[in-house]
């Protein structure tokens, strides 16, 4: 009998531990993309997101873009068929969009008339420099791909949606296992 009880006591403090393991690793996540993107994102709403809601997912594209930019107009209805498509599928997905739109107004009206569904830096965020400043920026439109912890997977987004569809995805997971 006392060998029983020892063993549930035991088995009550190691879940214990796996809990707390948990908690801490999804507080190190969001600390991670805190610290890349800031700590408030919006929606396509304008309603104020925070970066918990990037959490849980997977893979996380960062998308360079601006309502001027021909290359970006041409590409963005091809990057929204595939985010949604993903959705759709279930895929742990998401993108953050980082403007290059001169004006508030501008970055409203290219989320609002192409009908991106996902989220996006507030305009004139520090971080959107930074970011530029990490990853290279040096032309638009450019989709970086991160893993789940914020981890570089490719620096050809873009070119690996226009080139292999949905299979991307699966290349981009196969990736951030490594």
């Amino acid at each position: 009998m006392k060998v029983i009880k020892y063993m549930v006591v035991l088995m009550l403090s190691l879940s214990t531990v796996v809990l707390s393991k948990e908690s801490v690793s999804k507080k190190t996540t969001t600390s991670k993309w805190s610290t890349l993107v800031g700590k408030e994102l919006r929606n396509s709403k304008k309603e104020k997101k925070t970066v918990q809601d990037l959490s849980n997912k997977k893979i996380v594209g960062l998308y360079f873009s601006a309502h001027w930019c021909s290359p970006c107009r041409r590409f963005t209805p091809d990057l929204i068929r595939f985010y949604k498509d993903l959705a759709k599928a279930g895929e742990s997905f998401e993108i953050i969009f980082v403007s290059f739109d001169r004006e508030v107004s501008e970055m409203d009206e290219y989320m609002r008339e192409t009908g991106m569904p996902w989220l996006a830096l507030p305009f004139g965020d520090a971080h959107k420099k930074t970011l530029g400043k990490i990853f290279s920026i040096r032309s638009i439109p450019s989709l970086i791909i991160l893993d789940g912890n914020g981890n570089l997977i490719t620096k050809d987004g873009r070119k690996d949606v226009s080139q292999l569809g949905l299979a991307a995805y699966k290349k981009w997971q196969k990736e951030a296992k490594k």
